[in-house]
Protein backbone atom coordinates (compact mmCIF):
# COMPACT_ATOMS: atom_id res chain seq x y z
CA UNK A 1 0.00 0.00 0.00
CA UNK A 2 1.46 3.61 -1.15
CA UNK A 3 1.07 6.65 0.81
CA UNK A 4 -1.20 8.60 -0.07
CA UNK A 5 0.14 11.86 0.79
CA UNK A 6 3.78 12.88 1.23
CA UNK A 7 4.81 12.62 5.05
CA UNK A 8 4.42 15.55 7.41
CA UNK A 9 7.84 15.45 8.70
CA UNK A 10 11.45 15.07 6.71
CA UNK A 11 12.47 10.97 6.96
CA UNK A 12 15.64 11.58 4.42
CA UNK A 13 17.40 14.44 6.84
CA UNK A 14 16.64 12.49 9.95
CA UNK A 15 17.98 9.37 8.19
CA UNK A 16 21.16 11.22 7.36
CA UNK A 17 21.78 11.87 10.93
CA UNK A 18 22.44 8.32 11.43
CA UNK A 19 25.51 6.64 11.02
CA UNK A 20 25.79 3.36 8.86
CA UNK A 21 25.84 0.79 11.65
CA UNK A 22 22.90 3.23 13.18
CA UNK A 23 20.96 2.90 9.49
CA UNK A 24 21.62 -0.92 9.60
CA UNK A 25 19.96 -0.76 13.22
CA UNK A 26 16.93 1.51 12.08
CA UNK A 27 16.32 -0.99 9.31
CA UNK A 28 16.72 -3.58 11.23
CA UNK A 29 13.83 -2.43 13.85
CA UNK A 30 11.43 -1.05 10.91
CA UNK A 31 11.84 -5.24 9.93
CA UNK A 32 10.77 -6.13 13.63
CA UNK A 33 7.72 -3.24 13.82
CA UNK A 34 6.46 -4.44 10.73
CA UNK A 35 2.91 -5.85 10.47
CA UNK A 36 1.15 -7.87 7.86
CA UNK A 37 1.42 -5.71 4.80
CA UNK A 38 3.76 -2.95 5.40
CA UNK A 39 7.07 -4.00 4.04
CA UNK A 40 5.27 -6.54 1.88
CA UNK A 41 6.23 -5.23 -1.25
CA UNK A 42 9.97 -4.77 -0.19
CA UNK A 43 12.19 -7.86 -0.57
CA UNK A 44 14.99 -8.13 2.32
CA UNK A 45 17.54 -7.79 0.30
CA UNK A 46 16.22 -4.18 -0.97
CA UNK A 47 16.07 -2.49 2.58
CA UNK A 48 19.15 -4.33 3.32
CA UNK A 49 21.22 -2.45 0.53
CA UNK A 50 19.44 0.56 0.79
CA UNK A 51 20.80 3.65 2.07
CA UNK A 52 19.46 6.52 3.78
CA UNK A 53 18.00 8.21 0.55
CA UNK A 54 16.80 4.68 -1.12
CA UNK A 55 15.26 4.10 2.15
CA UNK A 56 13.44 6.85 2.69
CA UNK A 57 12.17 6.62 -0.98
CA UNK A 58 10.80 3.07 0.03
CA UNK A 59 9.22 4.03 2.88
CA UNK A 60 7.75 7.18 1.76
CA UNK A 61 6.22 5.58 -1.70
CA UNK A 62 5.75 1.75 -0.23
CA UNK A 63 4.15 1.79 3.26
CA UNK A 64 0.90 3.86 5.01
CA UNK A 65 2.34 7.31 5.66
CA UNK A 66 0.82 6.86 9.61
CA UNK A 67 2.83 3.72 9.95
CA UNK A 68 6.04 5.13 8.72
CA UNK A 69 4.94 8.30 11.19
CA UNK A 70 4.93 6.31 14.17
CA UNK A 71 7.40 3.42 13.52
CA UNK A 72 10.06 6.65 12.73
CA UNK A 73 9.21 7.55 16.40
CA UNK A 74 9.44 4.06 18.34
CA UNK A 75 12.38 3.07 16.35
CA UNK A 76 14.57 6.63 16.61
CA UNK A 77 13.83 5.67 20.95
CA UNK A 78 14.57 2.32 20.95
CA UNK A 79 17.74 3.16 19.38
CA UNK A 80 18.27 5.54 22.19
CA UNK A 81 18.31 8.44 19.99
CA UNK A 82 15.46 10.44 21.30
CA UNK A 83 16.28 13.83 19.73
CA UNK A 84 15.26 12.68 16.40
CA UNK A 85 11.91 11.30 17.65
CA UNK A 86 11.54 14.48 19.62
CA UNK A 87 12.31 15.80 15.58
CA UNK A 88 9.36 14.14 14.20
CA UNK A 89 7.09 14.77 17.06
CA UNK A 90 8.11 18.85 16.72
CA UNK A 91 7.72 18.49 12.79
CA UNK A 92 4.50 16.67 12.94
CA UNK A 93 3.25 19.08 15.26
CA UNK A 94 4.37 22.00 13.66
CA UNK A 95 2.73 20.56 10.08
CA UNK A 96 -1.02 19.87 12.40
CA UNK A 97 -0.82 23.41 13.85
CA UNK A 98 -0.39 25.22 9.57
CA UNK A 99 -3.03 22.82 8.91
CA UNK A 100 -5.55 23.39 11.77
CA UNK A 101 -4.43 27.10 10.57
CA UNK A 102 -5.22 27.38 7.16
CA UNK A 103 -8.45 24.95 7.29
CA UNK A 104 -10.14 27.44 10.10
CA UNK A 105 -13.80 27.09 10.41
CA UNK A 106 -15.61 30.36 8.90
CA UNK A 107 -17.45 31.00 12.09
CA UNK A 108 -13.56 31.58 13.51
CA UNK A 109 -13.30 34.99 12.16
CA UNK A 110 -17.05 36.28 12.87
CA UNK A 111 -17.44 39.16 15.85
CA UNK A 112 -21.13 40.25 17.25
CA UNK A 113 -22.43 43.64 15.81
CA UNK A 114 -24.78 43.50 18.22
CA UNK A 115 -25.31 42.46 21.69
CA UNK A 116 -27.80 38.81 22.31
CA UNK A 117 -31.06 39.43 23.68
CA UNK A 118 -30.78 38.57 27.60
CA UNK A 119 -34.08 38.05 29.57
CA UNK A 120 -33.67 39.64 32.95
CA UNK A 121 -32.65 37.17 35.67
CA UNK A 122 -35.76 37.65 38.41
CA UNK A 123 -37.85 36.75 34.90
CA UNK A 124 -36.13 33.27 34.62
CA UNK A 125 -35.88 32.99 38.01
CA UNK A 126 -39.56 33.16 38.15
CA UNK A 127 -40.16 30.89 35.49
CA UNK A 128 -38.10 28.08 36.93
CA UNK A 129 -39.86 28.53 40.12
CA UNK A 130 -43.44 27.74 38.50
CA UNK A 131 -41.99 24.91 36.94
CA UNK A 132 -41.07 23.14 39.98
CA UNK A 133 -44.47 20.67 41.39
Amino acid sequence: MASSAPLDFDLLNLLEQLNQDELSTFKALVRTLALQNELQQVSPVELDQAGGKQLAEILTTRCPRDWVEVVAIQVFVKMNRAELSERVKDQLRERALKSLQANKPPSSGMTWTEKPPREDLEEILQRLEEREP
